[in-house]
């Protein structure tokens, strides 16, 4: 190739740049950036990034867009990495650089960039500080991981939008959660997701049916804020054009929830915002969030008592629990006696983690609060926990690799806290005469084919098994018998319900 070919081609080659980085236009992204549309954003400069990959601004911004949706926060630090090697990187970028390797579990690398932002700070100097005390804390908590399992409820319940505040019934045959998914009755708003509205679906112990709508849905948000131990009454946060910031309730009618009705006087105050609430067993005590006047900081759990005349008495501040910060999310477990909440002012792993604090009657005052620990916390905002009654399993939202794309909706146990087997009462009888078999030999298999119990009854006694949650194969063997199997699914409700009489005919 000759030196006037190489010259043709390589102006061939210029005008072909200029051209393509005119017709990708990074304002756009900008202005998506701007509406809070982050994935749209991220797309669109992503595509300018691809003809200027050193532009400084666009590199920081995609940083941001990653920071600031549900997708893959820890993404944010390749690019902000970059931005930070350019010749002209934003003030913020090393702020915000720490904050992505938080959400990379990376603490020491997160405290080695704040610290160096610390040194030459721009406008975060404040916030930074306070990250920088709470990196420790994250880092201490991370590496002390609580035994815990996670169950995706399915592509049947989530979506590839956020699905969150889970909230189940205490029996667990009920969860109610909220989702700004598609197929929502509102249009797509300027973040670029759905309205909010609220789905249920039902848990028989093996599996969770559809989520279908609860029935109250219209084209503005609903969420769910709280739930009523059995299940049949809910709080709502309702928002639309001439509504927001108070609470309403709902209760269950049919396969779904009644029309929203306001809270009666006492909890919702028109000067401010009450966002979340929970209602012990006896509907005698209520928790709320609200950001009222005299409260320590933004938003401040209250609870009040119902009076003899049905009315609410006058809310409290839950002073041993509040911070300047924002505490959210008060649910009410079982026991009627610990306070399940969020917390952005207490210091965690994200900006929102989950927290606990127990109520001493004779000292009358609520413990100090603690943290629920990784992996229920996260680098993310966790809101809502939801236990059942038994304390062994709960509901949370998270975003998970083995996730759908947003918040997705998850049943956790503890695997420390052992779940109770079923105890079953097997009789063996004859088809014809109905009377007990005098001999037998049984036989259990697991899924796996592997024997787990071998049992023999005489005189025609009843054969006693427990067994843990899971399916079964039950093999039974007489003398003058037909050999027969049966099929067991044991769920984790069957512990609850004492024993089980199973009678089991074979026919000669």
């Amino acid at each position: 190739m000759n030196q006037l070919v190489k010259k043709l081609l390589t102006i061939i080659l210029f005008f072909i740049a200029v051209f393509a980085q005119a017709q990708i236009d990074p304002r756009l992204g900008y202005d998506l950036f701007k509406a809070t549309n982050y994935i749209e954003a991220t797309k669109e400069l992503k595509k300018h990034l691809k003809v200027d990959p050193k532009d400084s601004k666009a590199l920081f911004h995609v940083g941001l867009c990653y920071l600031n949706s549900n997708i893959d926060k820890a993404a944010a630090v390749t690019y902000l990495e970059k931005c930070r090697n350019t010749d002209k990187p934003d003030k913020e970028c090393l702020f915000f650089l720490a904050i992505a390797y938080s959400h990379a579990y990376d603490y020491d690398k997160a405290t080695e960039v704040m610290n160096e932002y610390i040194a030459k700070p721009g406008k975060n100097l404040e916030e930074a500080s306070k990250k920088l005390k709470e990196f420790g804390q994250a880092k201490e908590l991370y590496q002390h991981p609580e035994d815990i399992t996670f169950v995706n409820l399915g592509e049947k319940n989530n979506s590839p939008d956020p699905d969150y505040n889970p909230f189940c019934s205490k029996d667990e045959k009920m969860i109610v959660f909220t989702s700004r998914r598609e197929e929502g009755k509102g249009r797509r708003e300027f973040d670029g997701y759905y309205p909010a509205d609220i789905f249920l679906t039902k848990f028989d112990g093996f599996r969770f049916a559809n989520a279908k709508p609860a029935g109250l849905n219209t084209s503005f948000d609903e969420s769910c804020v709280g739930i009523h131990d059995d299940g049949k009454e809910m709080f709502l946060y309702f928002d639309n054009i001439t509504e927001s910031g108070e609470i309403y309730y709902s209760e269950q009618s049919g396969g779904g929830f009644s029309k929203k009705k306001k809270i009666p006087q006492g909890i919702n105050d028109e000067k401010s915002i009450e966002t979340a609430g929970s209602i012990s067993s006896d509907l005698n005590t209520l928790f709320f969030a609200s950001n009222r006047e005299g409260g320590k900081g933004g938003l401040d759990l209250y609870m009040t008592r119902k009076l003899p005349n049905g009315d609410w008495a006058n809310a409290q501040n839950i002073s041993a629990i509040n911070t300047a910060g924002h505490e959210d999310f008060p649910t009410l477990a079982a026991d009627g006696q610990t306070l399940y909440f969020c917390s952005d002012g207490l210091g965690g792993l994200g900006g929102y983690d989950l927290f606990k604090s127990t109520w001493n009657p004779e000292l009358n005052e609520w413990s100090k609060p603690v943290n629920l620990g990784y992996p229920i916390n996260t680098s993310y905002d966790d809101k809502v926990i939801s236990f059942t009654a038994n304390g062994k399993s709960a509901y949370v939202s998270q975003v998970r690799e083995e996730g759908y794309g947003d918040f997705d909706i998850y049943r956790i146990t503890f695997n420390e806290r052992n779940v109770n087997p079923a105890l079953f009462g097997v009789d063996v009888v004859d088809a014809i005469t109905g009377t007990n078999v005098q001999e037998c030999l049984i036989y259990v298999y697991d899924e796996s084919d592997e024997l787990v119990g071998e049992y023999k009854s005489i005189e025609g006694k009843t054969v006693f098994i427990a067994l843990m949650p899971g399916k079964y194969l039950i093999e039974i063997e007489a003398d003058g018998y037909q050999f027969s199997e049966q099929k067991v699914k044991v769920s984790e409700f069957d512990a609850s319900k004492g024993m089980t009489n199973l009678t089991y005919k074979l026919n000669k």
